[in-house]
């Protein structure tokens, strides 16, 4: 994608004028904090000009400037700078908020003696700083300080007198945030401060060309580009980011230390952290082997995070013998070593993850205690969520708690809201759904997919508002996995199925299923434009079949696939197999494959007896569509004696049950039938219309509604819905040109004020209806 290659040369442009973290510990000129002789900037304001009409292309120029001028933090070049001062210029018209560029063209004023310029990008400079400061110290569940590049960290570190002490990219994936967390501490000594910055966020958000602008898919490029570029450079805080992706993909606990240890060893925080959890929760003998040689140098280095991860081994018995005391006392220490008490509040991370399930321990309660008298707000929201964790429904929720929970100094990403929504879920539907909405407001995921399926919930089968669309957008950006396959599924059903990859191809790599498999179908239709084919659709799901969890799921797709010669030779056999090696061992939903494929006679002819005994196997498991699938047979191709009679029936009992596609079924035999003794179209509009309730119900489900609407009469509605049917099927081809065809005879029979029947000729046996 057109991400990877530009951010990749950004960040390559950047490498000789950026130097490493490890490398920032640079003497400031005092200039570099000037006194404010000028009215403040207008930070927020000049951020929203930004990203409303910047863009990558004029952000990565910028950054190109920037090696020009031999900048190294501390110093430019000044000749360099006069030779460039267009240059400069025009990057600080186009990346104004950027604290690397404001820095840069202070220096460059300082050397060349414009001091009136000098001036200028000191004021600008302090305050952004100023900003970037607030909102690195702001309550709890704050978002990460927005930066455009890295180096406007190292710059803001600079300017500030401060040293970074070591970095990390602690998630895996945007949501939507990629914090890139660094520690750093005054020059002259003192206590270490947590900085949580965001790019990411910055440069998608300025890439509107993009064909995968607004997905999910964008950020993940981004994400992989310079995680990729800065591991090339050497760069520790990607190369420790790398090992935590390879872990997470190893199948065994020796496979995934084997994954983290090398970067581990180089002193990275995540991959050492992971392999902590690793021994915590999986070990094995030898799993910690090495762990506290790491650890131990690094926490009498003083490294706060080093001493929490250390007081966890003690605590836990991890690579040493467990010993309270020393934990607690490395904990307070690393208390000590961090600002605002913040040791407490990222030892209840590390615990949590170990013990999700457990209450908080009196060791940490009380420290967590201690810290919120101190005034650490995220300390007191760790208490008030812990409580009610731990007391349940004899928890009392003061007015004192849901403030701070309602704080919105405490709500930068909307989890306070949230917690807040959830509580009052049973216990006031006004104030949760009041608390729903301000969540969704500040961003949180989950609160926007709940919202966005109330209103296509309400929306039924009609097409989904720009509203809801914007609703499931936000919350796909945001990581929310099923937002991403479900933003997927519209796309698919408005025909853009090389859009719907934008989305589903994000919610794959966090590990959803059915994004994947909804994934192989789209490559398996062999759409235009799509990154994979129907082959490697059938290799995707070849590698699939060894697995535990999706084998079954990738068998019976192989099967399909076999059957039909798409991705593949035609190979009945082959799918009788697949599909035989799961019924036999229970898999239900293989059992219905099997029997359907019998029945219809795909693998095999005159073997309906066979398909039978499947079918009634499946039905004994209670399946809804094993009674969907057999009632359709048994209506329109059963042979034997009260056949259609049953059929009706099966399908009937279904449909009661909620079953989608034997409420289509009903649906239709009461709307379209020629027999007099089944067609009963009063009856088919009401569970027509439940159908059309089912939200993304696709074109074939929409052709029974509007043949329910003809059938009563209501033409207009009937021909509104079946152009809808019609145009959505040009655009699938799923949908065959001979099913396309009837579609649009349907349509002009609606046209005509004529309802459609269905032509008796289609029952392949006697009429057995009673």
């Amino acid at each position: 994608m057109q991400a990877t290659l530009r951010i990749s040369t950004l960040l390559l442009a950047l490498a000789s004028a950026l130097p490493l973290a490890s490398q920032a510990q640079v003497q400031t000129p005092a200039q570099a904090q000037p006194a404010l002789v000028q009215a403040a900037p207008d930070v927020a304001g000049q951020w929203s000009d930004f990203l409303a009409h910047g863009t990558i292309e004029k952000a990565n120029a910028a950054a190109l400037v920037i090696d020009t001028l031999g900048y190294t933090v501390d110093s430019v070049d000044a000749d360099k700078c006069r030779q460039h001062a267009s240059e400069l210029a025009t990057a600080l018209r186009d990346v104004p908020v950027s604290m690397l560029i404001q820095r840069a063209a202070m220096l460059c004023d300082e050397a060349t003696g414009d001091r009136a310029g000098a001036e200028r990008a000191s004021v600008m400079l302090a305050a952004l700083a100023k900003d970037a400061f607030t909102q690195a110290t702001r309550g709890a569940w704050p978002k990460p300080v927005r930066i455009v590049y890295p180096g406007d960290a190292i710059a803001l570190f600079a300017s500030a007198g401060m040293t970074v002490r070591y970095e990390a990219y602690p998630q895996r994936h945007p949501t939507p945030y990629f914090p890139w967390m660094v520690a750093a501490t005054p020059r002259d000594g003192g206590q270490e401060q947590l900085f949580s910055f965001d790019f990411i966020d910055t440069l998608q958000t300025l890439d509107h060309k993009n064909p995968a602008y607004g997905t999910p898919y964008l950020r993940m490029g981004y994400v992989n580009s310079i995680m990729d570029a800065e591991a090339k450079q050497g760069l520790l805080r990607s190369v420790d980011a790398m090992a935590l992706s390879a872990a997470a993909e190893a199948e065994t606990p020796q496979a995934k230390i084997a994954a983290l240890r090398p970067a581990a060893e180089q002193g990275g925080i995540t991959s050492t952290q992971a392999w902590m959890f690793v021994c915590a929760l999986h070990a094995y003998a030898g799993c910690s082997d090495g762990l506290i040689d790491i650890l131990l140098p690094l926490a009498e280095a003083k490294h706060g995070y080093a001493m929490l991860m250390l007081a966890m081994a003690y605590a836990e018995g991890i690579g040493v013998k467990a010993d309270q005391k020393a934990a607690e006392a490395l904990l307070d220490a690393a208390d000590r070593q961090m600002a605002q008490h913040k040791a407490a509040v990222e030892y209840t991370d590390l615990y949590t993850t170990v013990h999700p399930d457990k209450d908080l321990p009196p060791f940490l309660r009380q420290r967590l205690q201690a810290a919120r008298d101190a005034g650490n707000a995220a300390a007191a929201i760790i208490l008030i969520t812990a409580d009610m964790h731990a007391k349940g429904k004899s928890f009392v929720l003061s007015s004192a708690d849901e403030a701070q929970l309602a704080d919105s100094a405490n709500n930068g990403t909307g989890r306070g809201f949230l917690v807040l929504s959830q509580w009052y879920e049973d216990r006031d539907k006004a104030k949760s759904e009041d608390f729903l909405k301000r969540a969704a407001s500040a961003g949180d995921p989950t609160a926007l997919l709940d919202l966005a399926m109330q209103l296509r919930r309400a929306q039924g089968s009609a097409p989904p508002s720009a509203e809801a669309l914007q609703w499931f957008e936000k919350a796909a950006n945001g990581g929310n996995t099923f937002a991403m396959y479900y933003r997927g599924l519209i796309a698919v059903n408005e025909g853009k199925p090389s859009e719907a990859e934008h989305w589903l191809i994000p919610a794959i790599v966090q590990g959803d299923e059915d994004a994947l498999f909804a994934l192989a179908d789209l490559w398996a239709a062999g759409h235009a434009g799509m990154s994979g084919t129907p082959e490697r659709a059938v290799s995707m799901l070849e590698s699939l079949t060894t697995s535990d969890e999706y084998g079954a799921r990738a068998r019976r797709e192989l099967a399909s696939l076999a059957m039909l010669g798409r991705g593949m030779p035609k190979n009945p056999d082959r799918a009788r197999a697949l599909l035989t090696q799961d019924a036999q061992a229970g898999d239900v939903k293989s059992q219905i494959d099997l029997g359907v494929a019998l029945l219809y006679g795909r693998i095999g002819r005159g073997e309906q007896a066979s398909g039978r005994k499947w079918m009634e196997r499946a039905m004994a498991a209670h399946s809804d569509d094993a009674m969907a699938a057999f009632g359709s047979w048994l209506y329109y191709r059963g042979t034997e004696p009260g056949d259609r009679a049953r059929g009706l029936a099966l399908s009937r009992k279904a449909a009661d049950r909620d079953d989608t596609t034997a409420i289509n079924n009903v649906a239709w035999y009461l709307c379209v039938s020629s027999d007099q003794r089944v067609r009963d179209p009063a009856a088919g509009l009401v569970y027509s219309r439940k159908l059309e309730a089912h939200p993304e119900i696709g074109p074939s489900a929409l052709d029974t509604v509007a043949a329910c609407e003809a059938s009563v009469g209501h033409y207009a509605r009937a021909v509104e819905l079946q152009q809808r049917v019609v145009d959505s099927a040009k655009g699938l081809s799923a949908v065959g040109p001979d099913n396309l065809k009837e579609m649009q005879a349907r349509l002009a029979l609606y046209q005509a004020g004529k309802p459609y029947i269905e032509d008796p000729a289609i029952y392949s046996g006697q009429d057995q209806i009673p």
